[in-house]
């Protein structure tokens, strides 16, 4: 299962994630994220993963699409910083070759 909490002020815009980022929860928090693109124009975005358990491909996904963006990311957890420091790695790696982790 999947929690997702958005809380809006005027100038921030701050997303907590909780719960399983994988399958069907991960596609519909990639299509929210999509549908709120406009609200974020101009404001700060912060993202928690604090309470994330678990990320799939999907999942990975759609935090790719999230870190690509100005925003910052709430991570202190070993395994959700070992996955978000993956993904800047192999995004920024992509155009200039290709790192596993």
């Amino acid at each position: 299962m999947m929690r997702t909490m958005i809380t809006e002020t005027p100038f921030e815009q701050r997303w907590i994630l909780q719960g399983r980022l994988c399958g069907q929860w991960a596609v519909d928090l990639g299509r929210k994220w999509r549908e709120t693109s406009n609200a974020r124009q101009g404001r700060k975005c912060v993202v928690n993963l604090e309470d994330v358990v678990c990320v799939d491909r999907e999942g990975e996904k759609v935090l790719q699409q999230i870190l690509k963006e100005d925003v910052q990311v709430i991570v202190s957890r070993a395994y959700m910083k070992h996955v978000v420091d993956c993904l800047n790695t192999r995004d920024h790696e992509e155009s200039h070759g290709h790192v596993d982790c």
